[in-house]
């Protein structure tokens, strides 16, 4: 195998960087190349990273056929040294219900969203939104034409995830509506303490207040 395929794949994915790029793509840039010639060059190339102790990185497979070059999950630790760590940061139990709903039952209106979890929604949507993990991708046929929300492919980086929608564990609307349930009360109370609060204080001043409101 070409040494240069390989430093030309490499270059590409680190061009490309956290986006990844779809191996059509890479089919298309190196058309002078067959597939079978390029996946084997990835391969060889997942294998180089994983035998070199001295290399930091790794290529992750995700979405739909997408590669991208990440660090080596074993070196974690000290690159996360360089972050400050915020509570803040991390998805509360509410967005992830949210999410979870949008992964299997989306594209899903806010409507529907506050109909599977009995509480209302809009914090929790406003905020994977701002990580985009979800996304606008249609209106409802309904009067109002709510906005339909579906995941994206930050999603699939972030649970690490590959092939698309597909190879989510498989589970039913009642064990999924059972999970919801589950802590749902507990949820309730929270949100009306302080998340409420703080989304308020938040999106007062922000330019997406107005578009929020319209997703009711």
């Amino acid at each position: 195998m070409s040494n240069n395929l390989k430093a030309i794949i490499e270059g590409l994915l680190f061009i490309y960087g956290d986006d990844g790029i779809a191996l059509i793509d890479l089919q298309t840039v190196l058309e002078n190349h067959k597939p079978s010639e390029i996946k084997l060059a990835v391969s060889e190339l997942e294998e180089k990273y994983k035998s070199d102790d001295s290399s930091a990185f790794s290529i992750q497979r995700f979405g739909t056929n997408k590669l991208r070059l990440q660090t080596k999950e074993v070196l974690y630790e000290w690159f996360a040294k360089l972050e400050v760590a915020k509570e803040q940061s991390k998805l509360s139990k509410s967005s992830i219900e949210v999410l979870s709903i949008v992964a299997y039952k989306g594209p899903i209106s806010k409507v529907g969203i506050d109909h599977i979890r009995g509480a209302d929604s809009s914090y929790q949507v406003y905020k994977l939104k701002q990580r985009n993990l979800i996304r606008v991708t249609g209106k409802s046929e309904d009067l109002g034409r709510s906005n339909l929300y579906s995941i994206t492919e930050n999603f699939f980086k972030l649970f690490n995830l590959s092939g698309g929608k597909e190879t989510l564990p498989l589970i039913g609307g009642e064990e999924l509506q059972e999970i919801i349930s589950e802590n749902v009360e507990a949820l309730k109370a929270a949100e009306a303490d302080a998340s409420t609060k703080a989304f308020f204080n938040e999106i007062t001043d922000d330019d997406d207040f107005d578009e929020l409101q319209g997703d009711e």
